[in-house]
């Protein structure tokens, strides 16, 4: 009589597998709680994916010149800030402001002066805060910020001889005189002075840069363009011919000749 139990039941077979591991899911509570785990490991990967793409997690490497050097700067003052000198701020703000990131670059020459972090024999602060103001187009701050910065120069390089006739010890200063930073200065000023349509005054700071760079081809293009503006052509003309001594071949160059009715030969 097998296959029936006393009292004539059927036996009673143990079910598993799809069964009971699907049950829990019956509840609606849980149901609940699956779905929205699923929704967070979606938003999950979602971000870290969106992270990934933008360069959050992974930053891009630099891919231009003025990023790369920003990268630079900024790795340096982070590596080491309490002992960066000024130079590395300046290098620091010098690249926001070619990077066109002008707010951070202010905040950047306003912590460095409140905190007293100037070479005086370089005013690399005034420099920078020249350029971000020439930068922003507000040309009169440009002119404003040059000219203390020059005049800083000027105050501090007369300190030093003073103390030269008193040690006879020689300085940086005393041997480089005003320095790189000074004809920088008025370059920005040449620049600023155009931008306002004053070419006299910026051609005046061009003849003081080219009295101590008289070979800069650049400047003396410059200087010509800016007298053909002004109305002086033979000016503008003697300009281009000294230029092409030191750019010969020039086709930008000669065009300018060209039109001045003479050649670069």
């Amino acid at each position: 009589m097998s296959g029936t139990l006393p009292g004539g039941g059927e036996p009673t077979v143990a079910r598993s597998g799809a069964g009971d591991s699907n049950s829990i899911f019956v509840d609606p509570a849980v149901r609940r709680m699956a779905w929205l785990a699923a929704f967070m490991l979606i938003a999950f990967l979602a971000t870290i994916v969106g992270a990934l793409f933008f360069g959050i997690l992974n930053p891009p490497a630099p891919r231009t010149a003025v990023e790369r050097d920003l990268a630079i700067a900024a790795a340096t003052i982070e590596s080491n800030e309490a002992s960066a000198t000024p130079e590395d701020w300046y290098v620091y703000a010098d690249a926001l402001v070619s990077a066109a990131q002008y707010v951070k670059a202010e905040r950047v020459i306003e912590t460095a002066r409140s905190n007293g972090i100037e070479d005086p024999a370089k005013q690399y602060f005034g420099l920078v805060a020249a350029r971000l103001a020439l930068a922003r187009g507000d040309h009169l701050r440009a002119l404003e910020e040059s000219e203390a910065a020059m005049k800083a120069l000027e105050t501090q390089l007369e300190v030093e001889r003073e103390a030269y006739e008193a040690s006879k010890q020689p300085s940086v200063m005393i041997a480089e005189g005003l320095g790189a930073n000074y004809e920088s200065l008025r370059l920005i000023r040449a620049e600023a002075y155009e931008a306002l349509g004053r070419f006299d005054e910026a051609i005046s700071e061009l003849d003081a840069y080219l009295d101590g760079n008289p070979r800069a081809a650049d400047i003396l293009v410059w200087r010509g363009d800016l007298r053909v503006e002004n109305g002086d052509r033979e000016g503008a003309l003697a300009d281009y011919k000294s230029a092409s001594t030191y750019l010969p071949g020039d086709e930008a160059l000669a065009e300018k000749l060209a039109d001045l009715g003479a050649s670069n030969e």
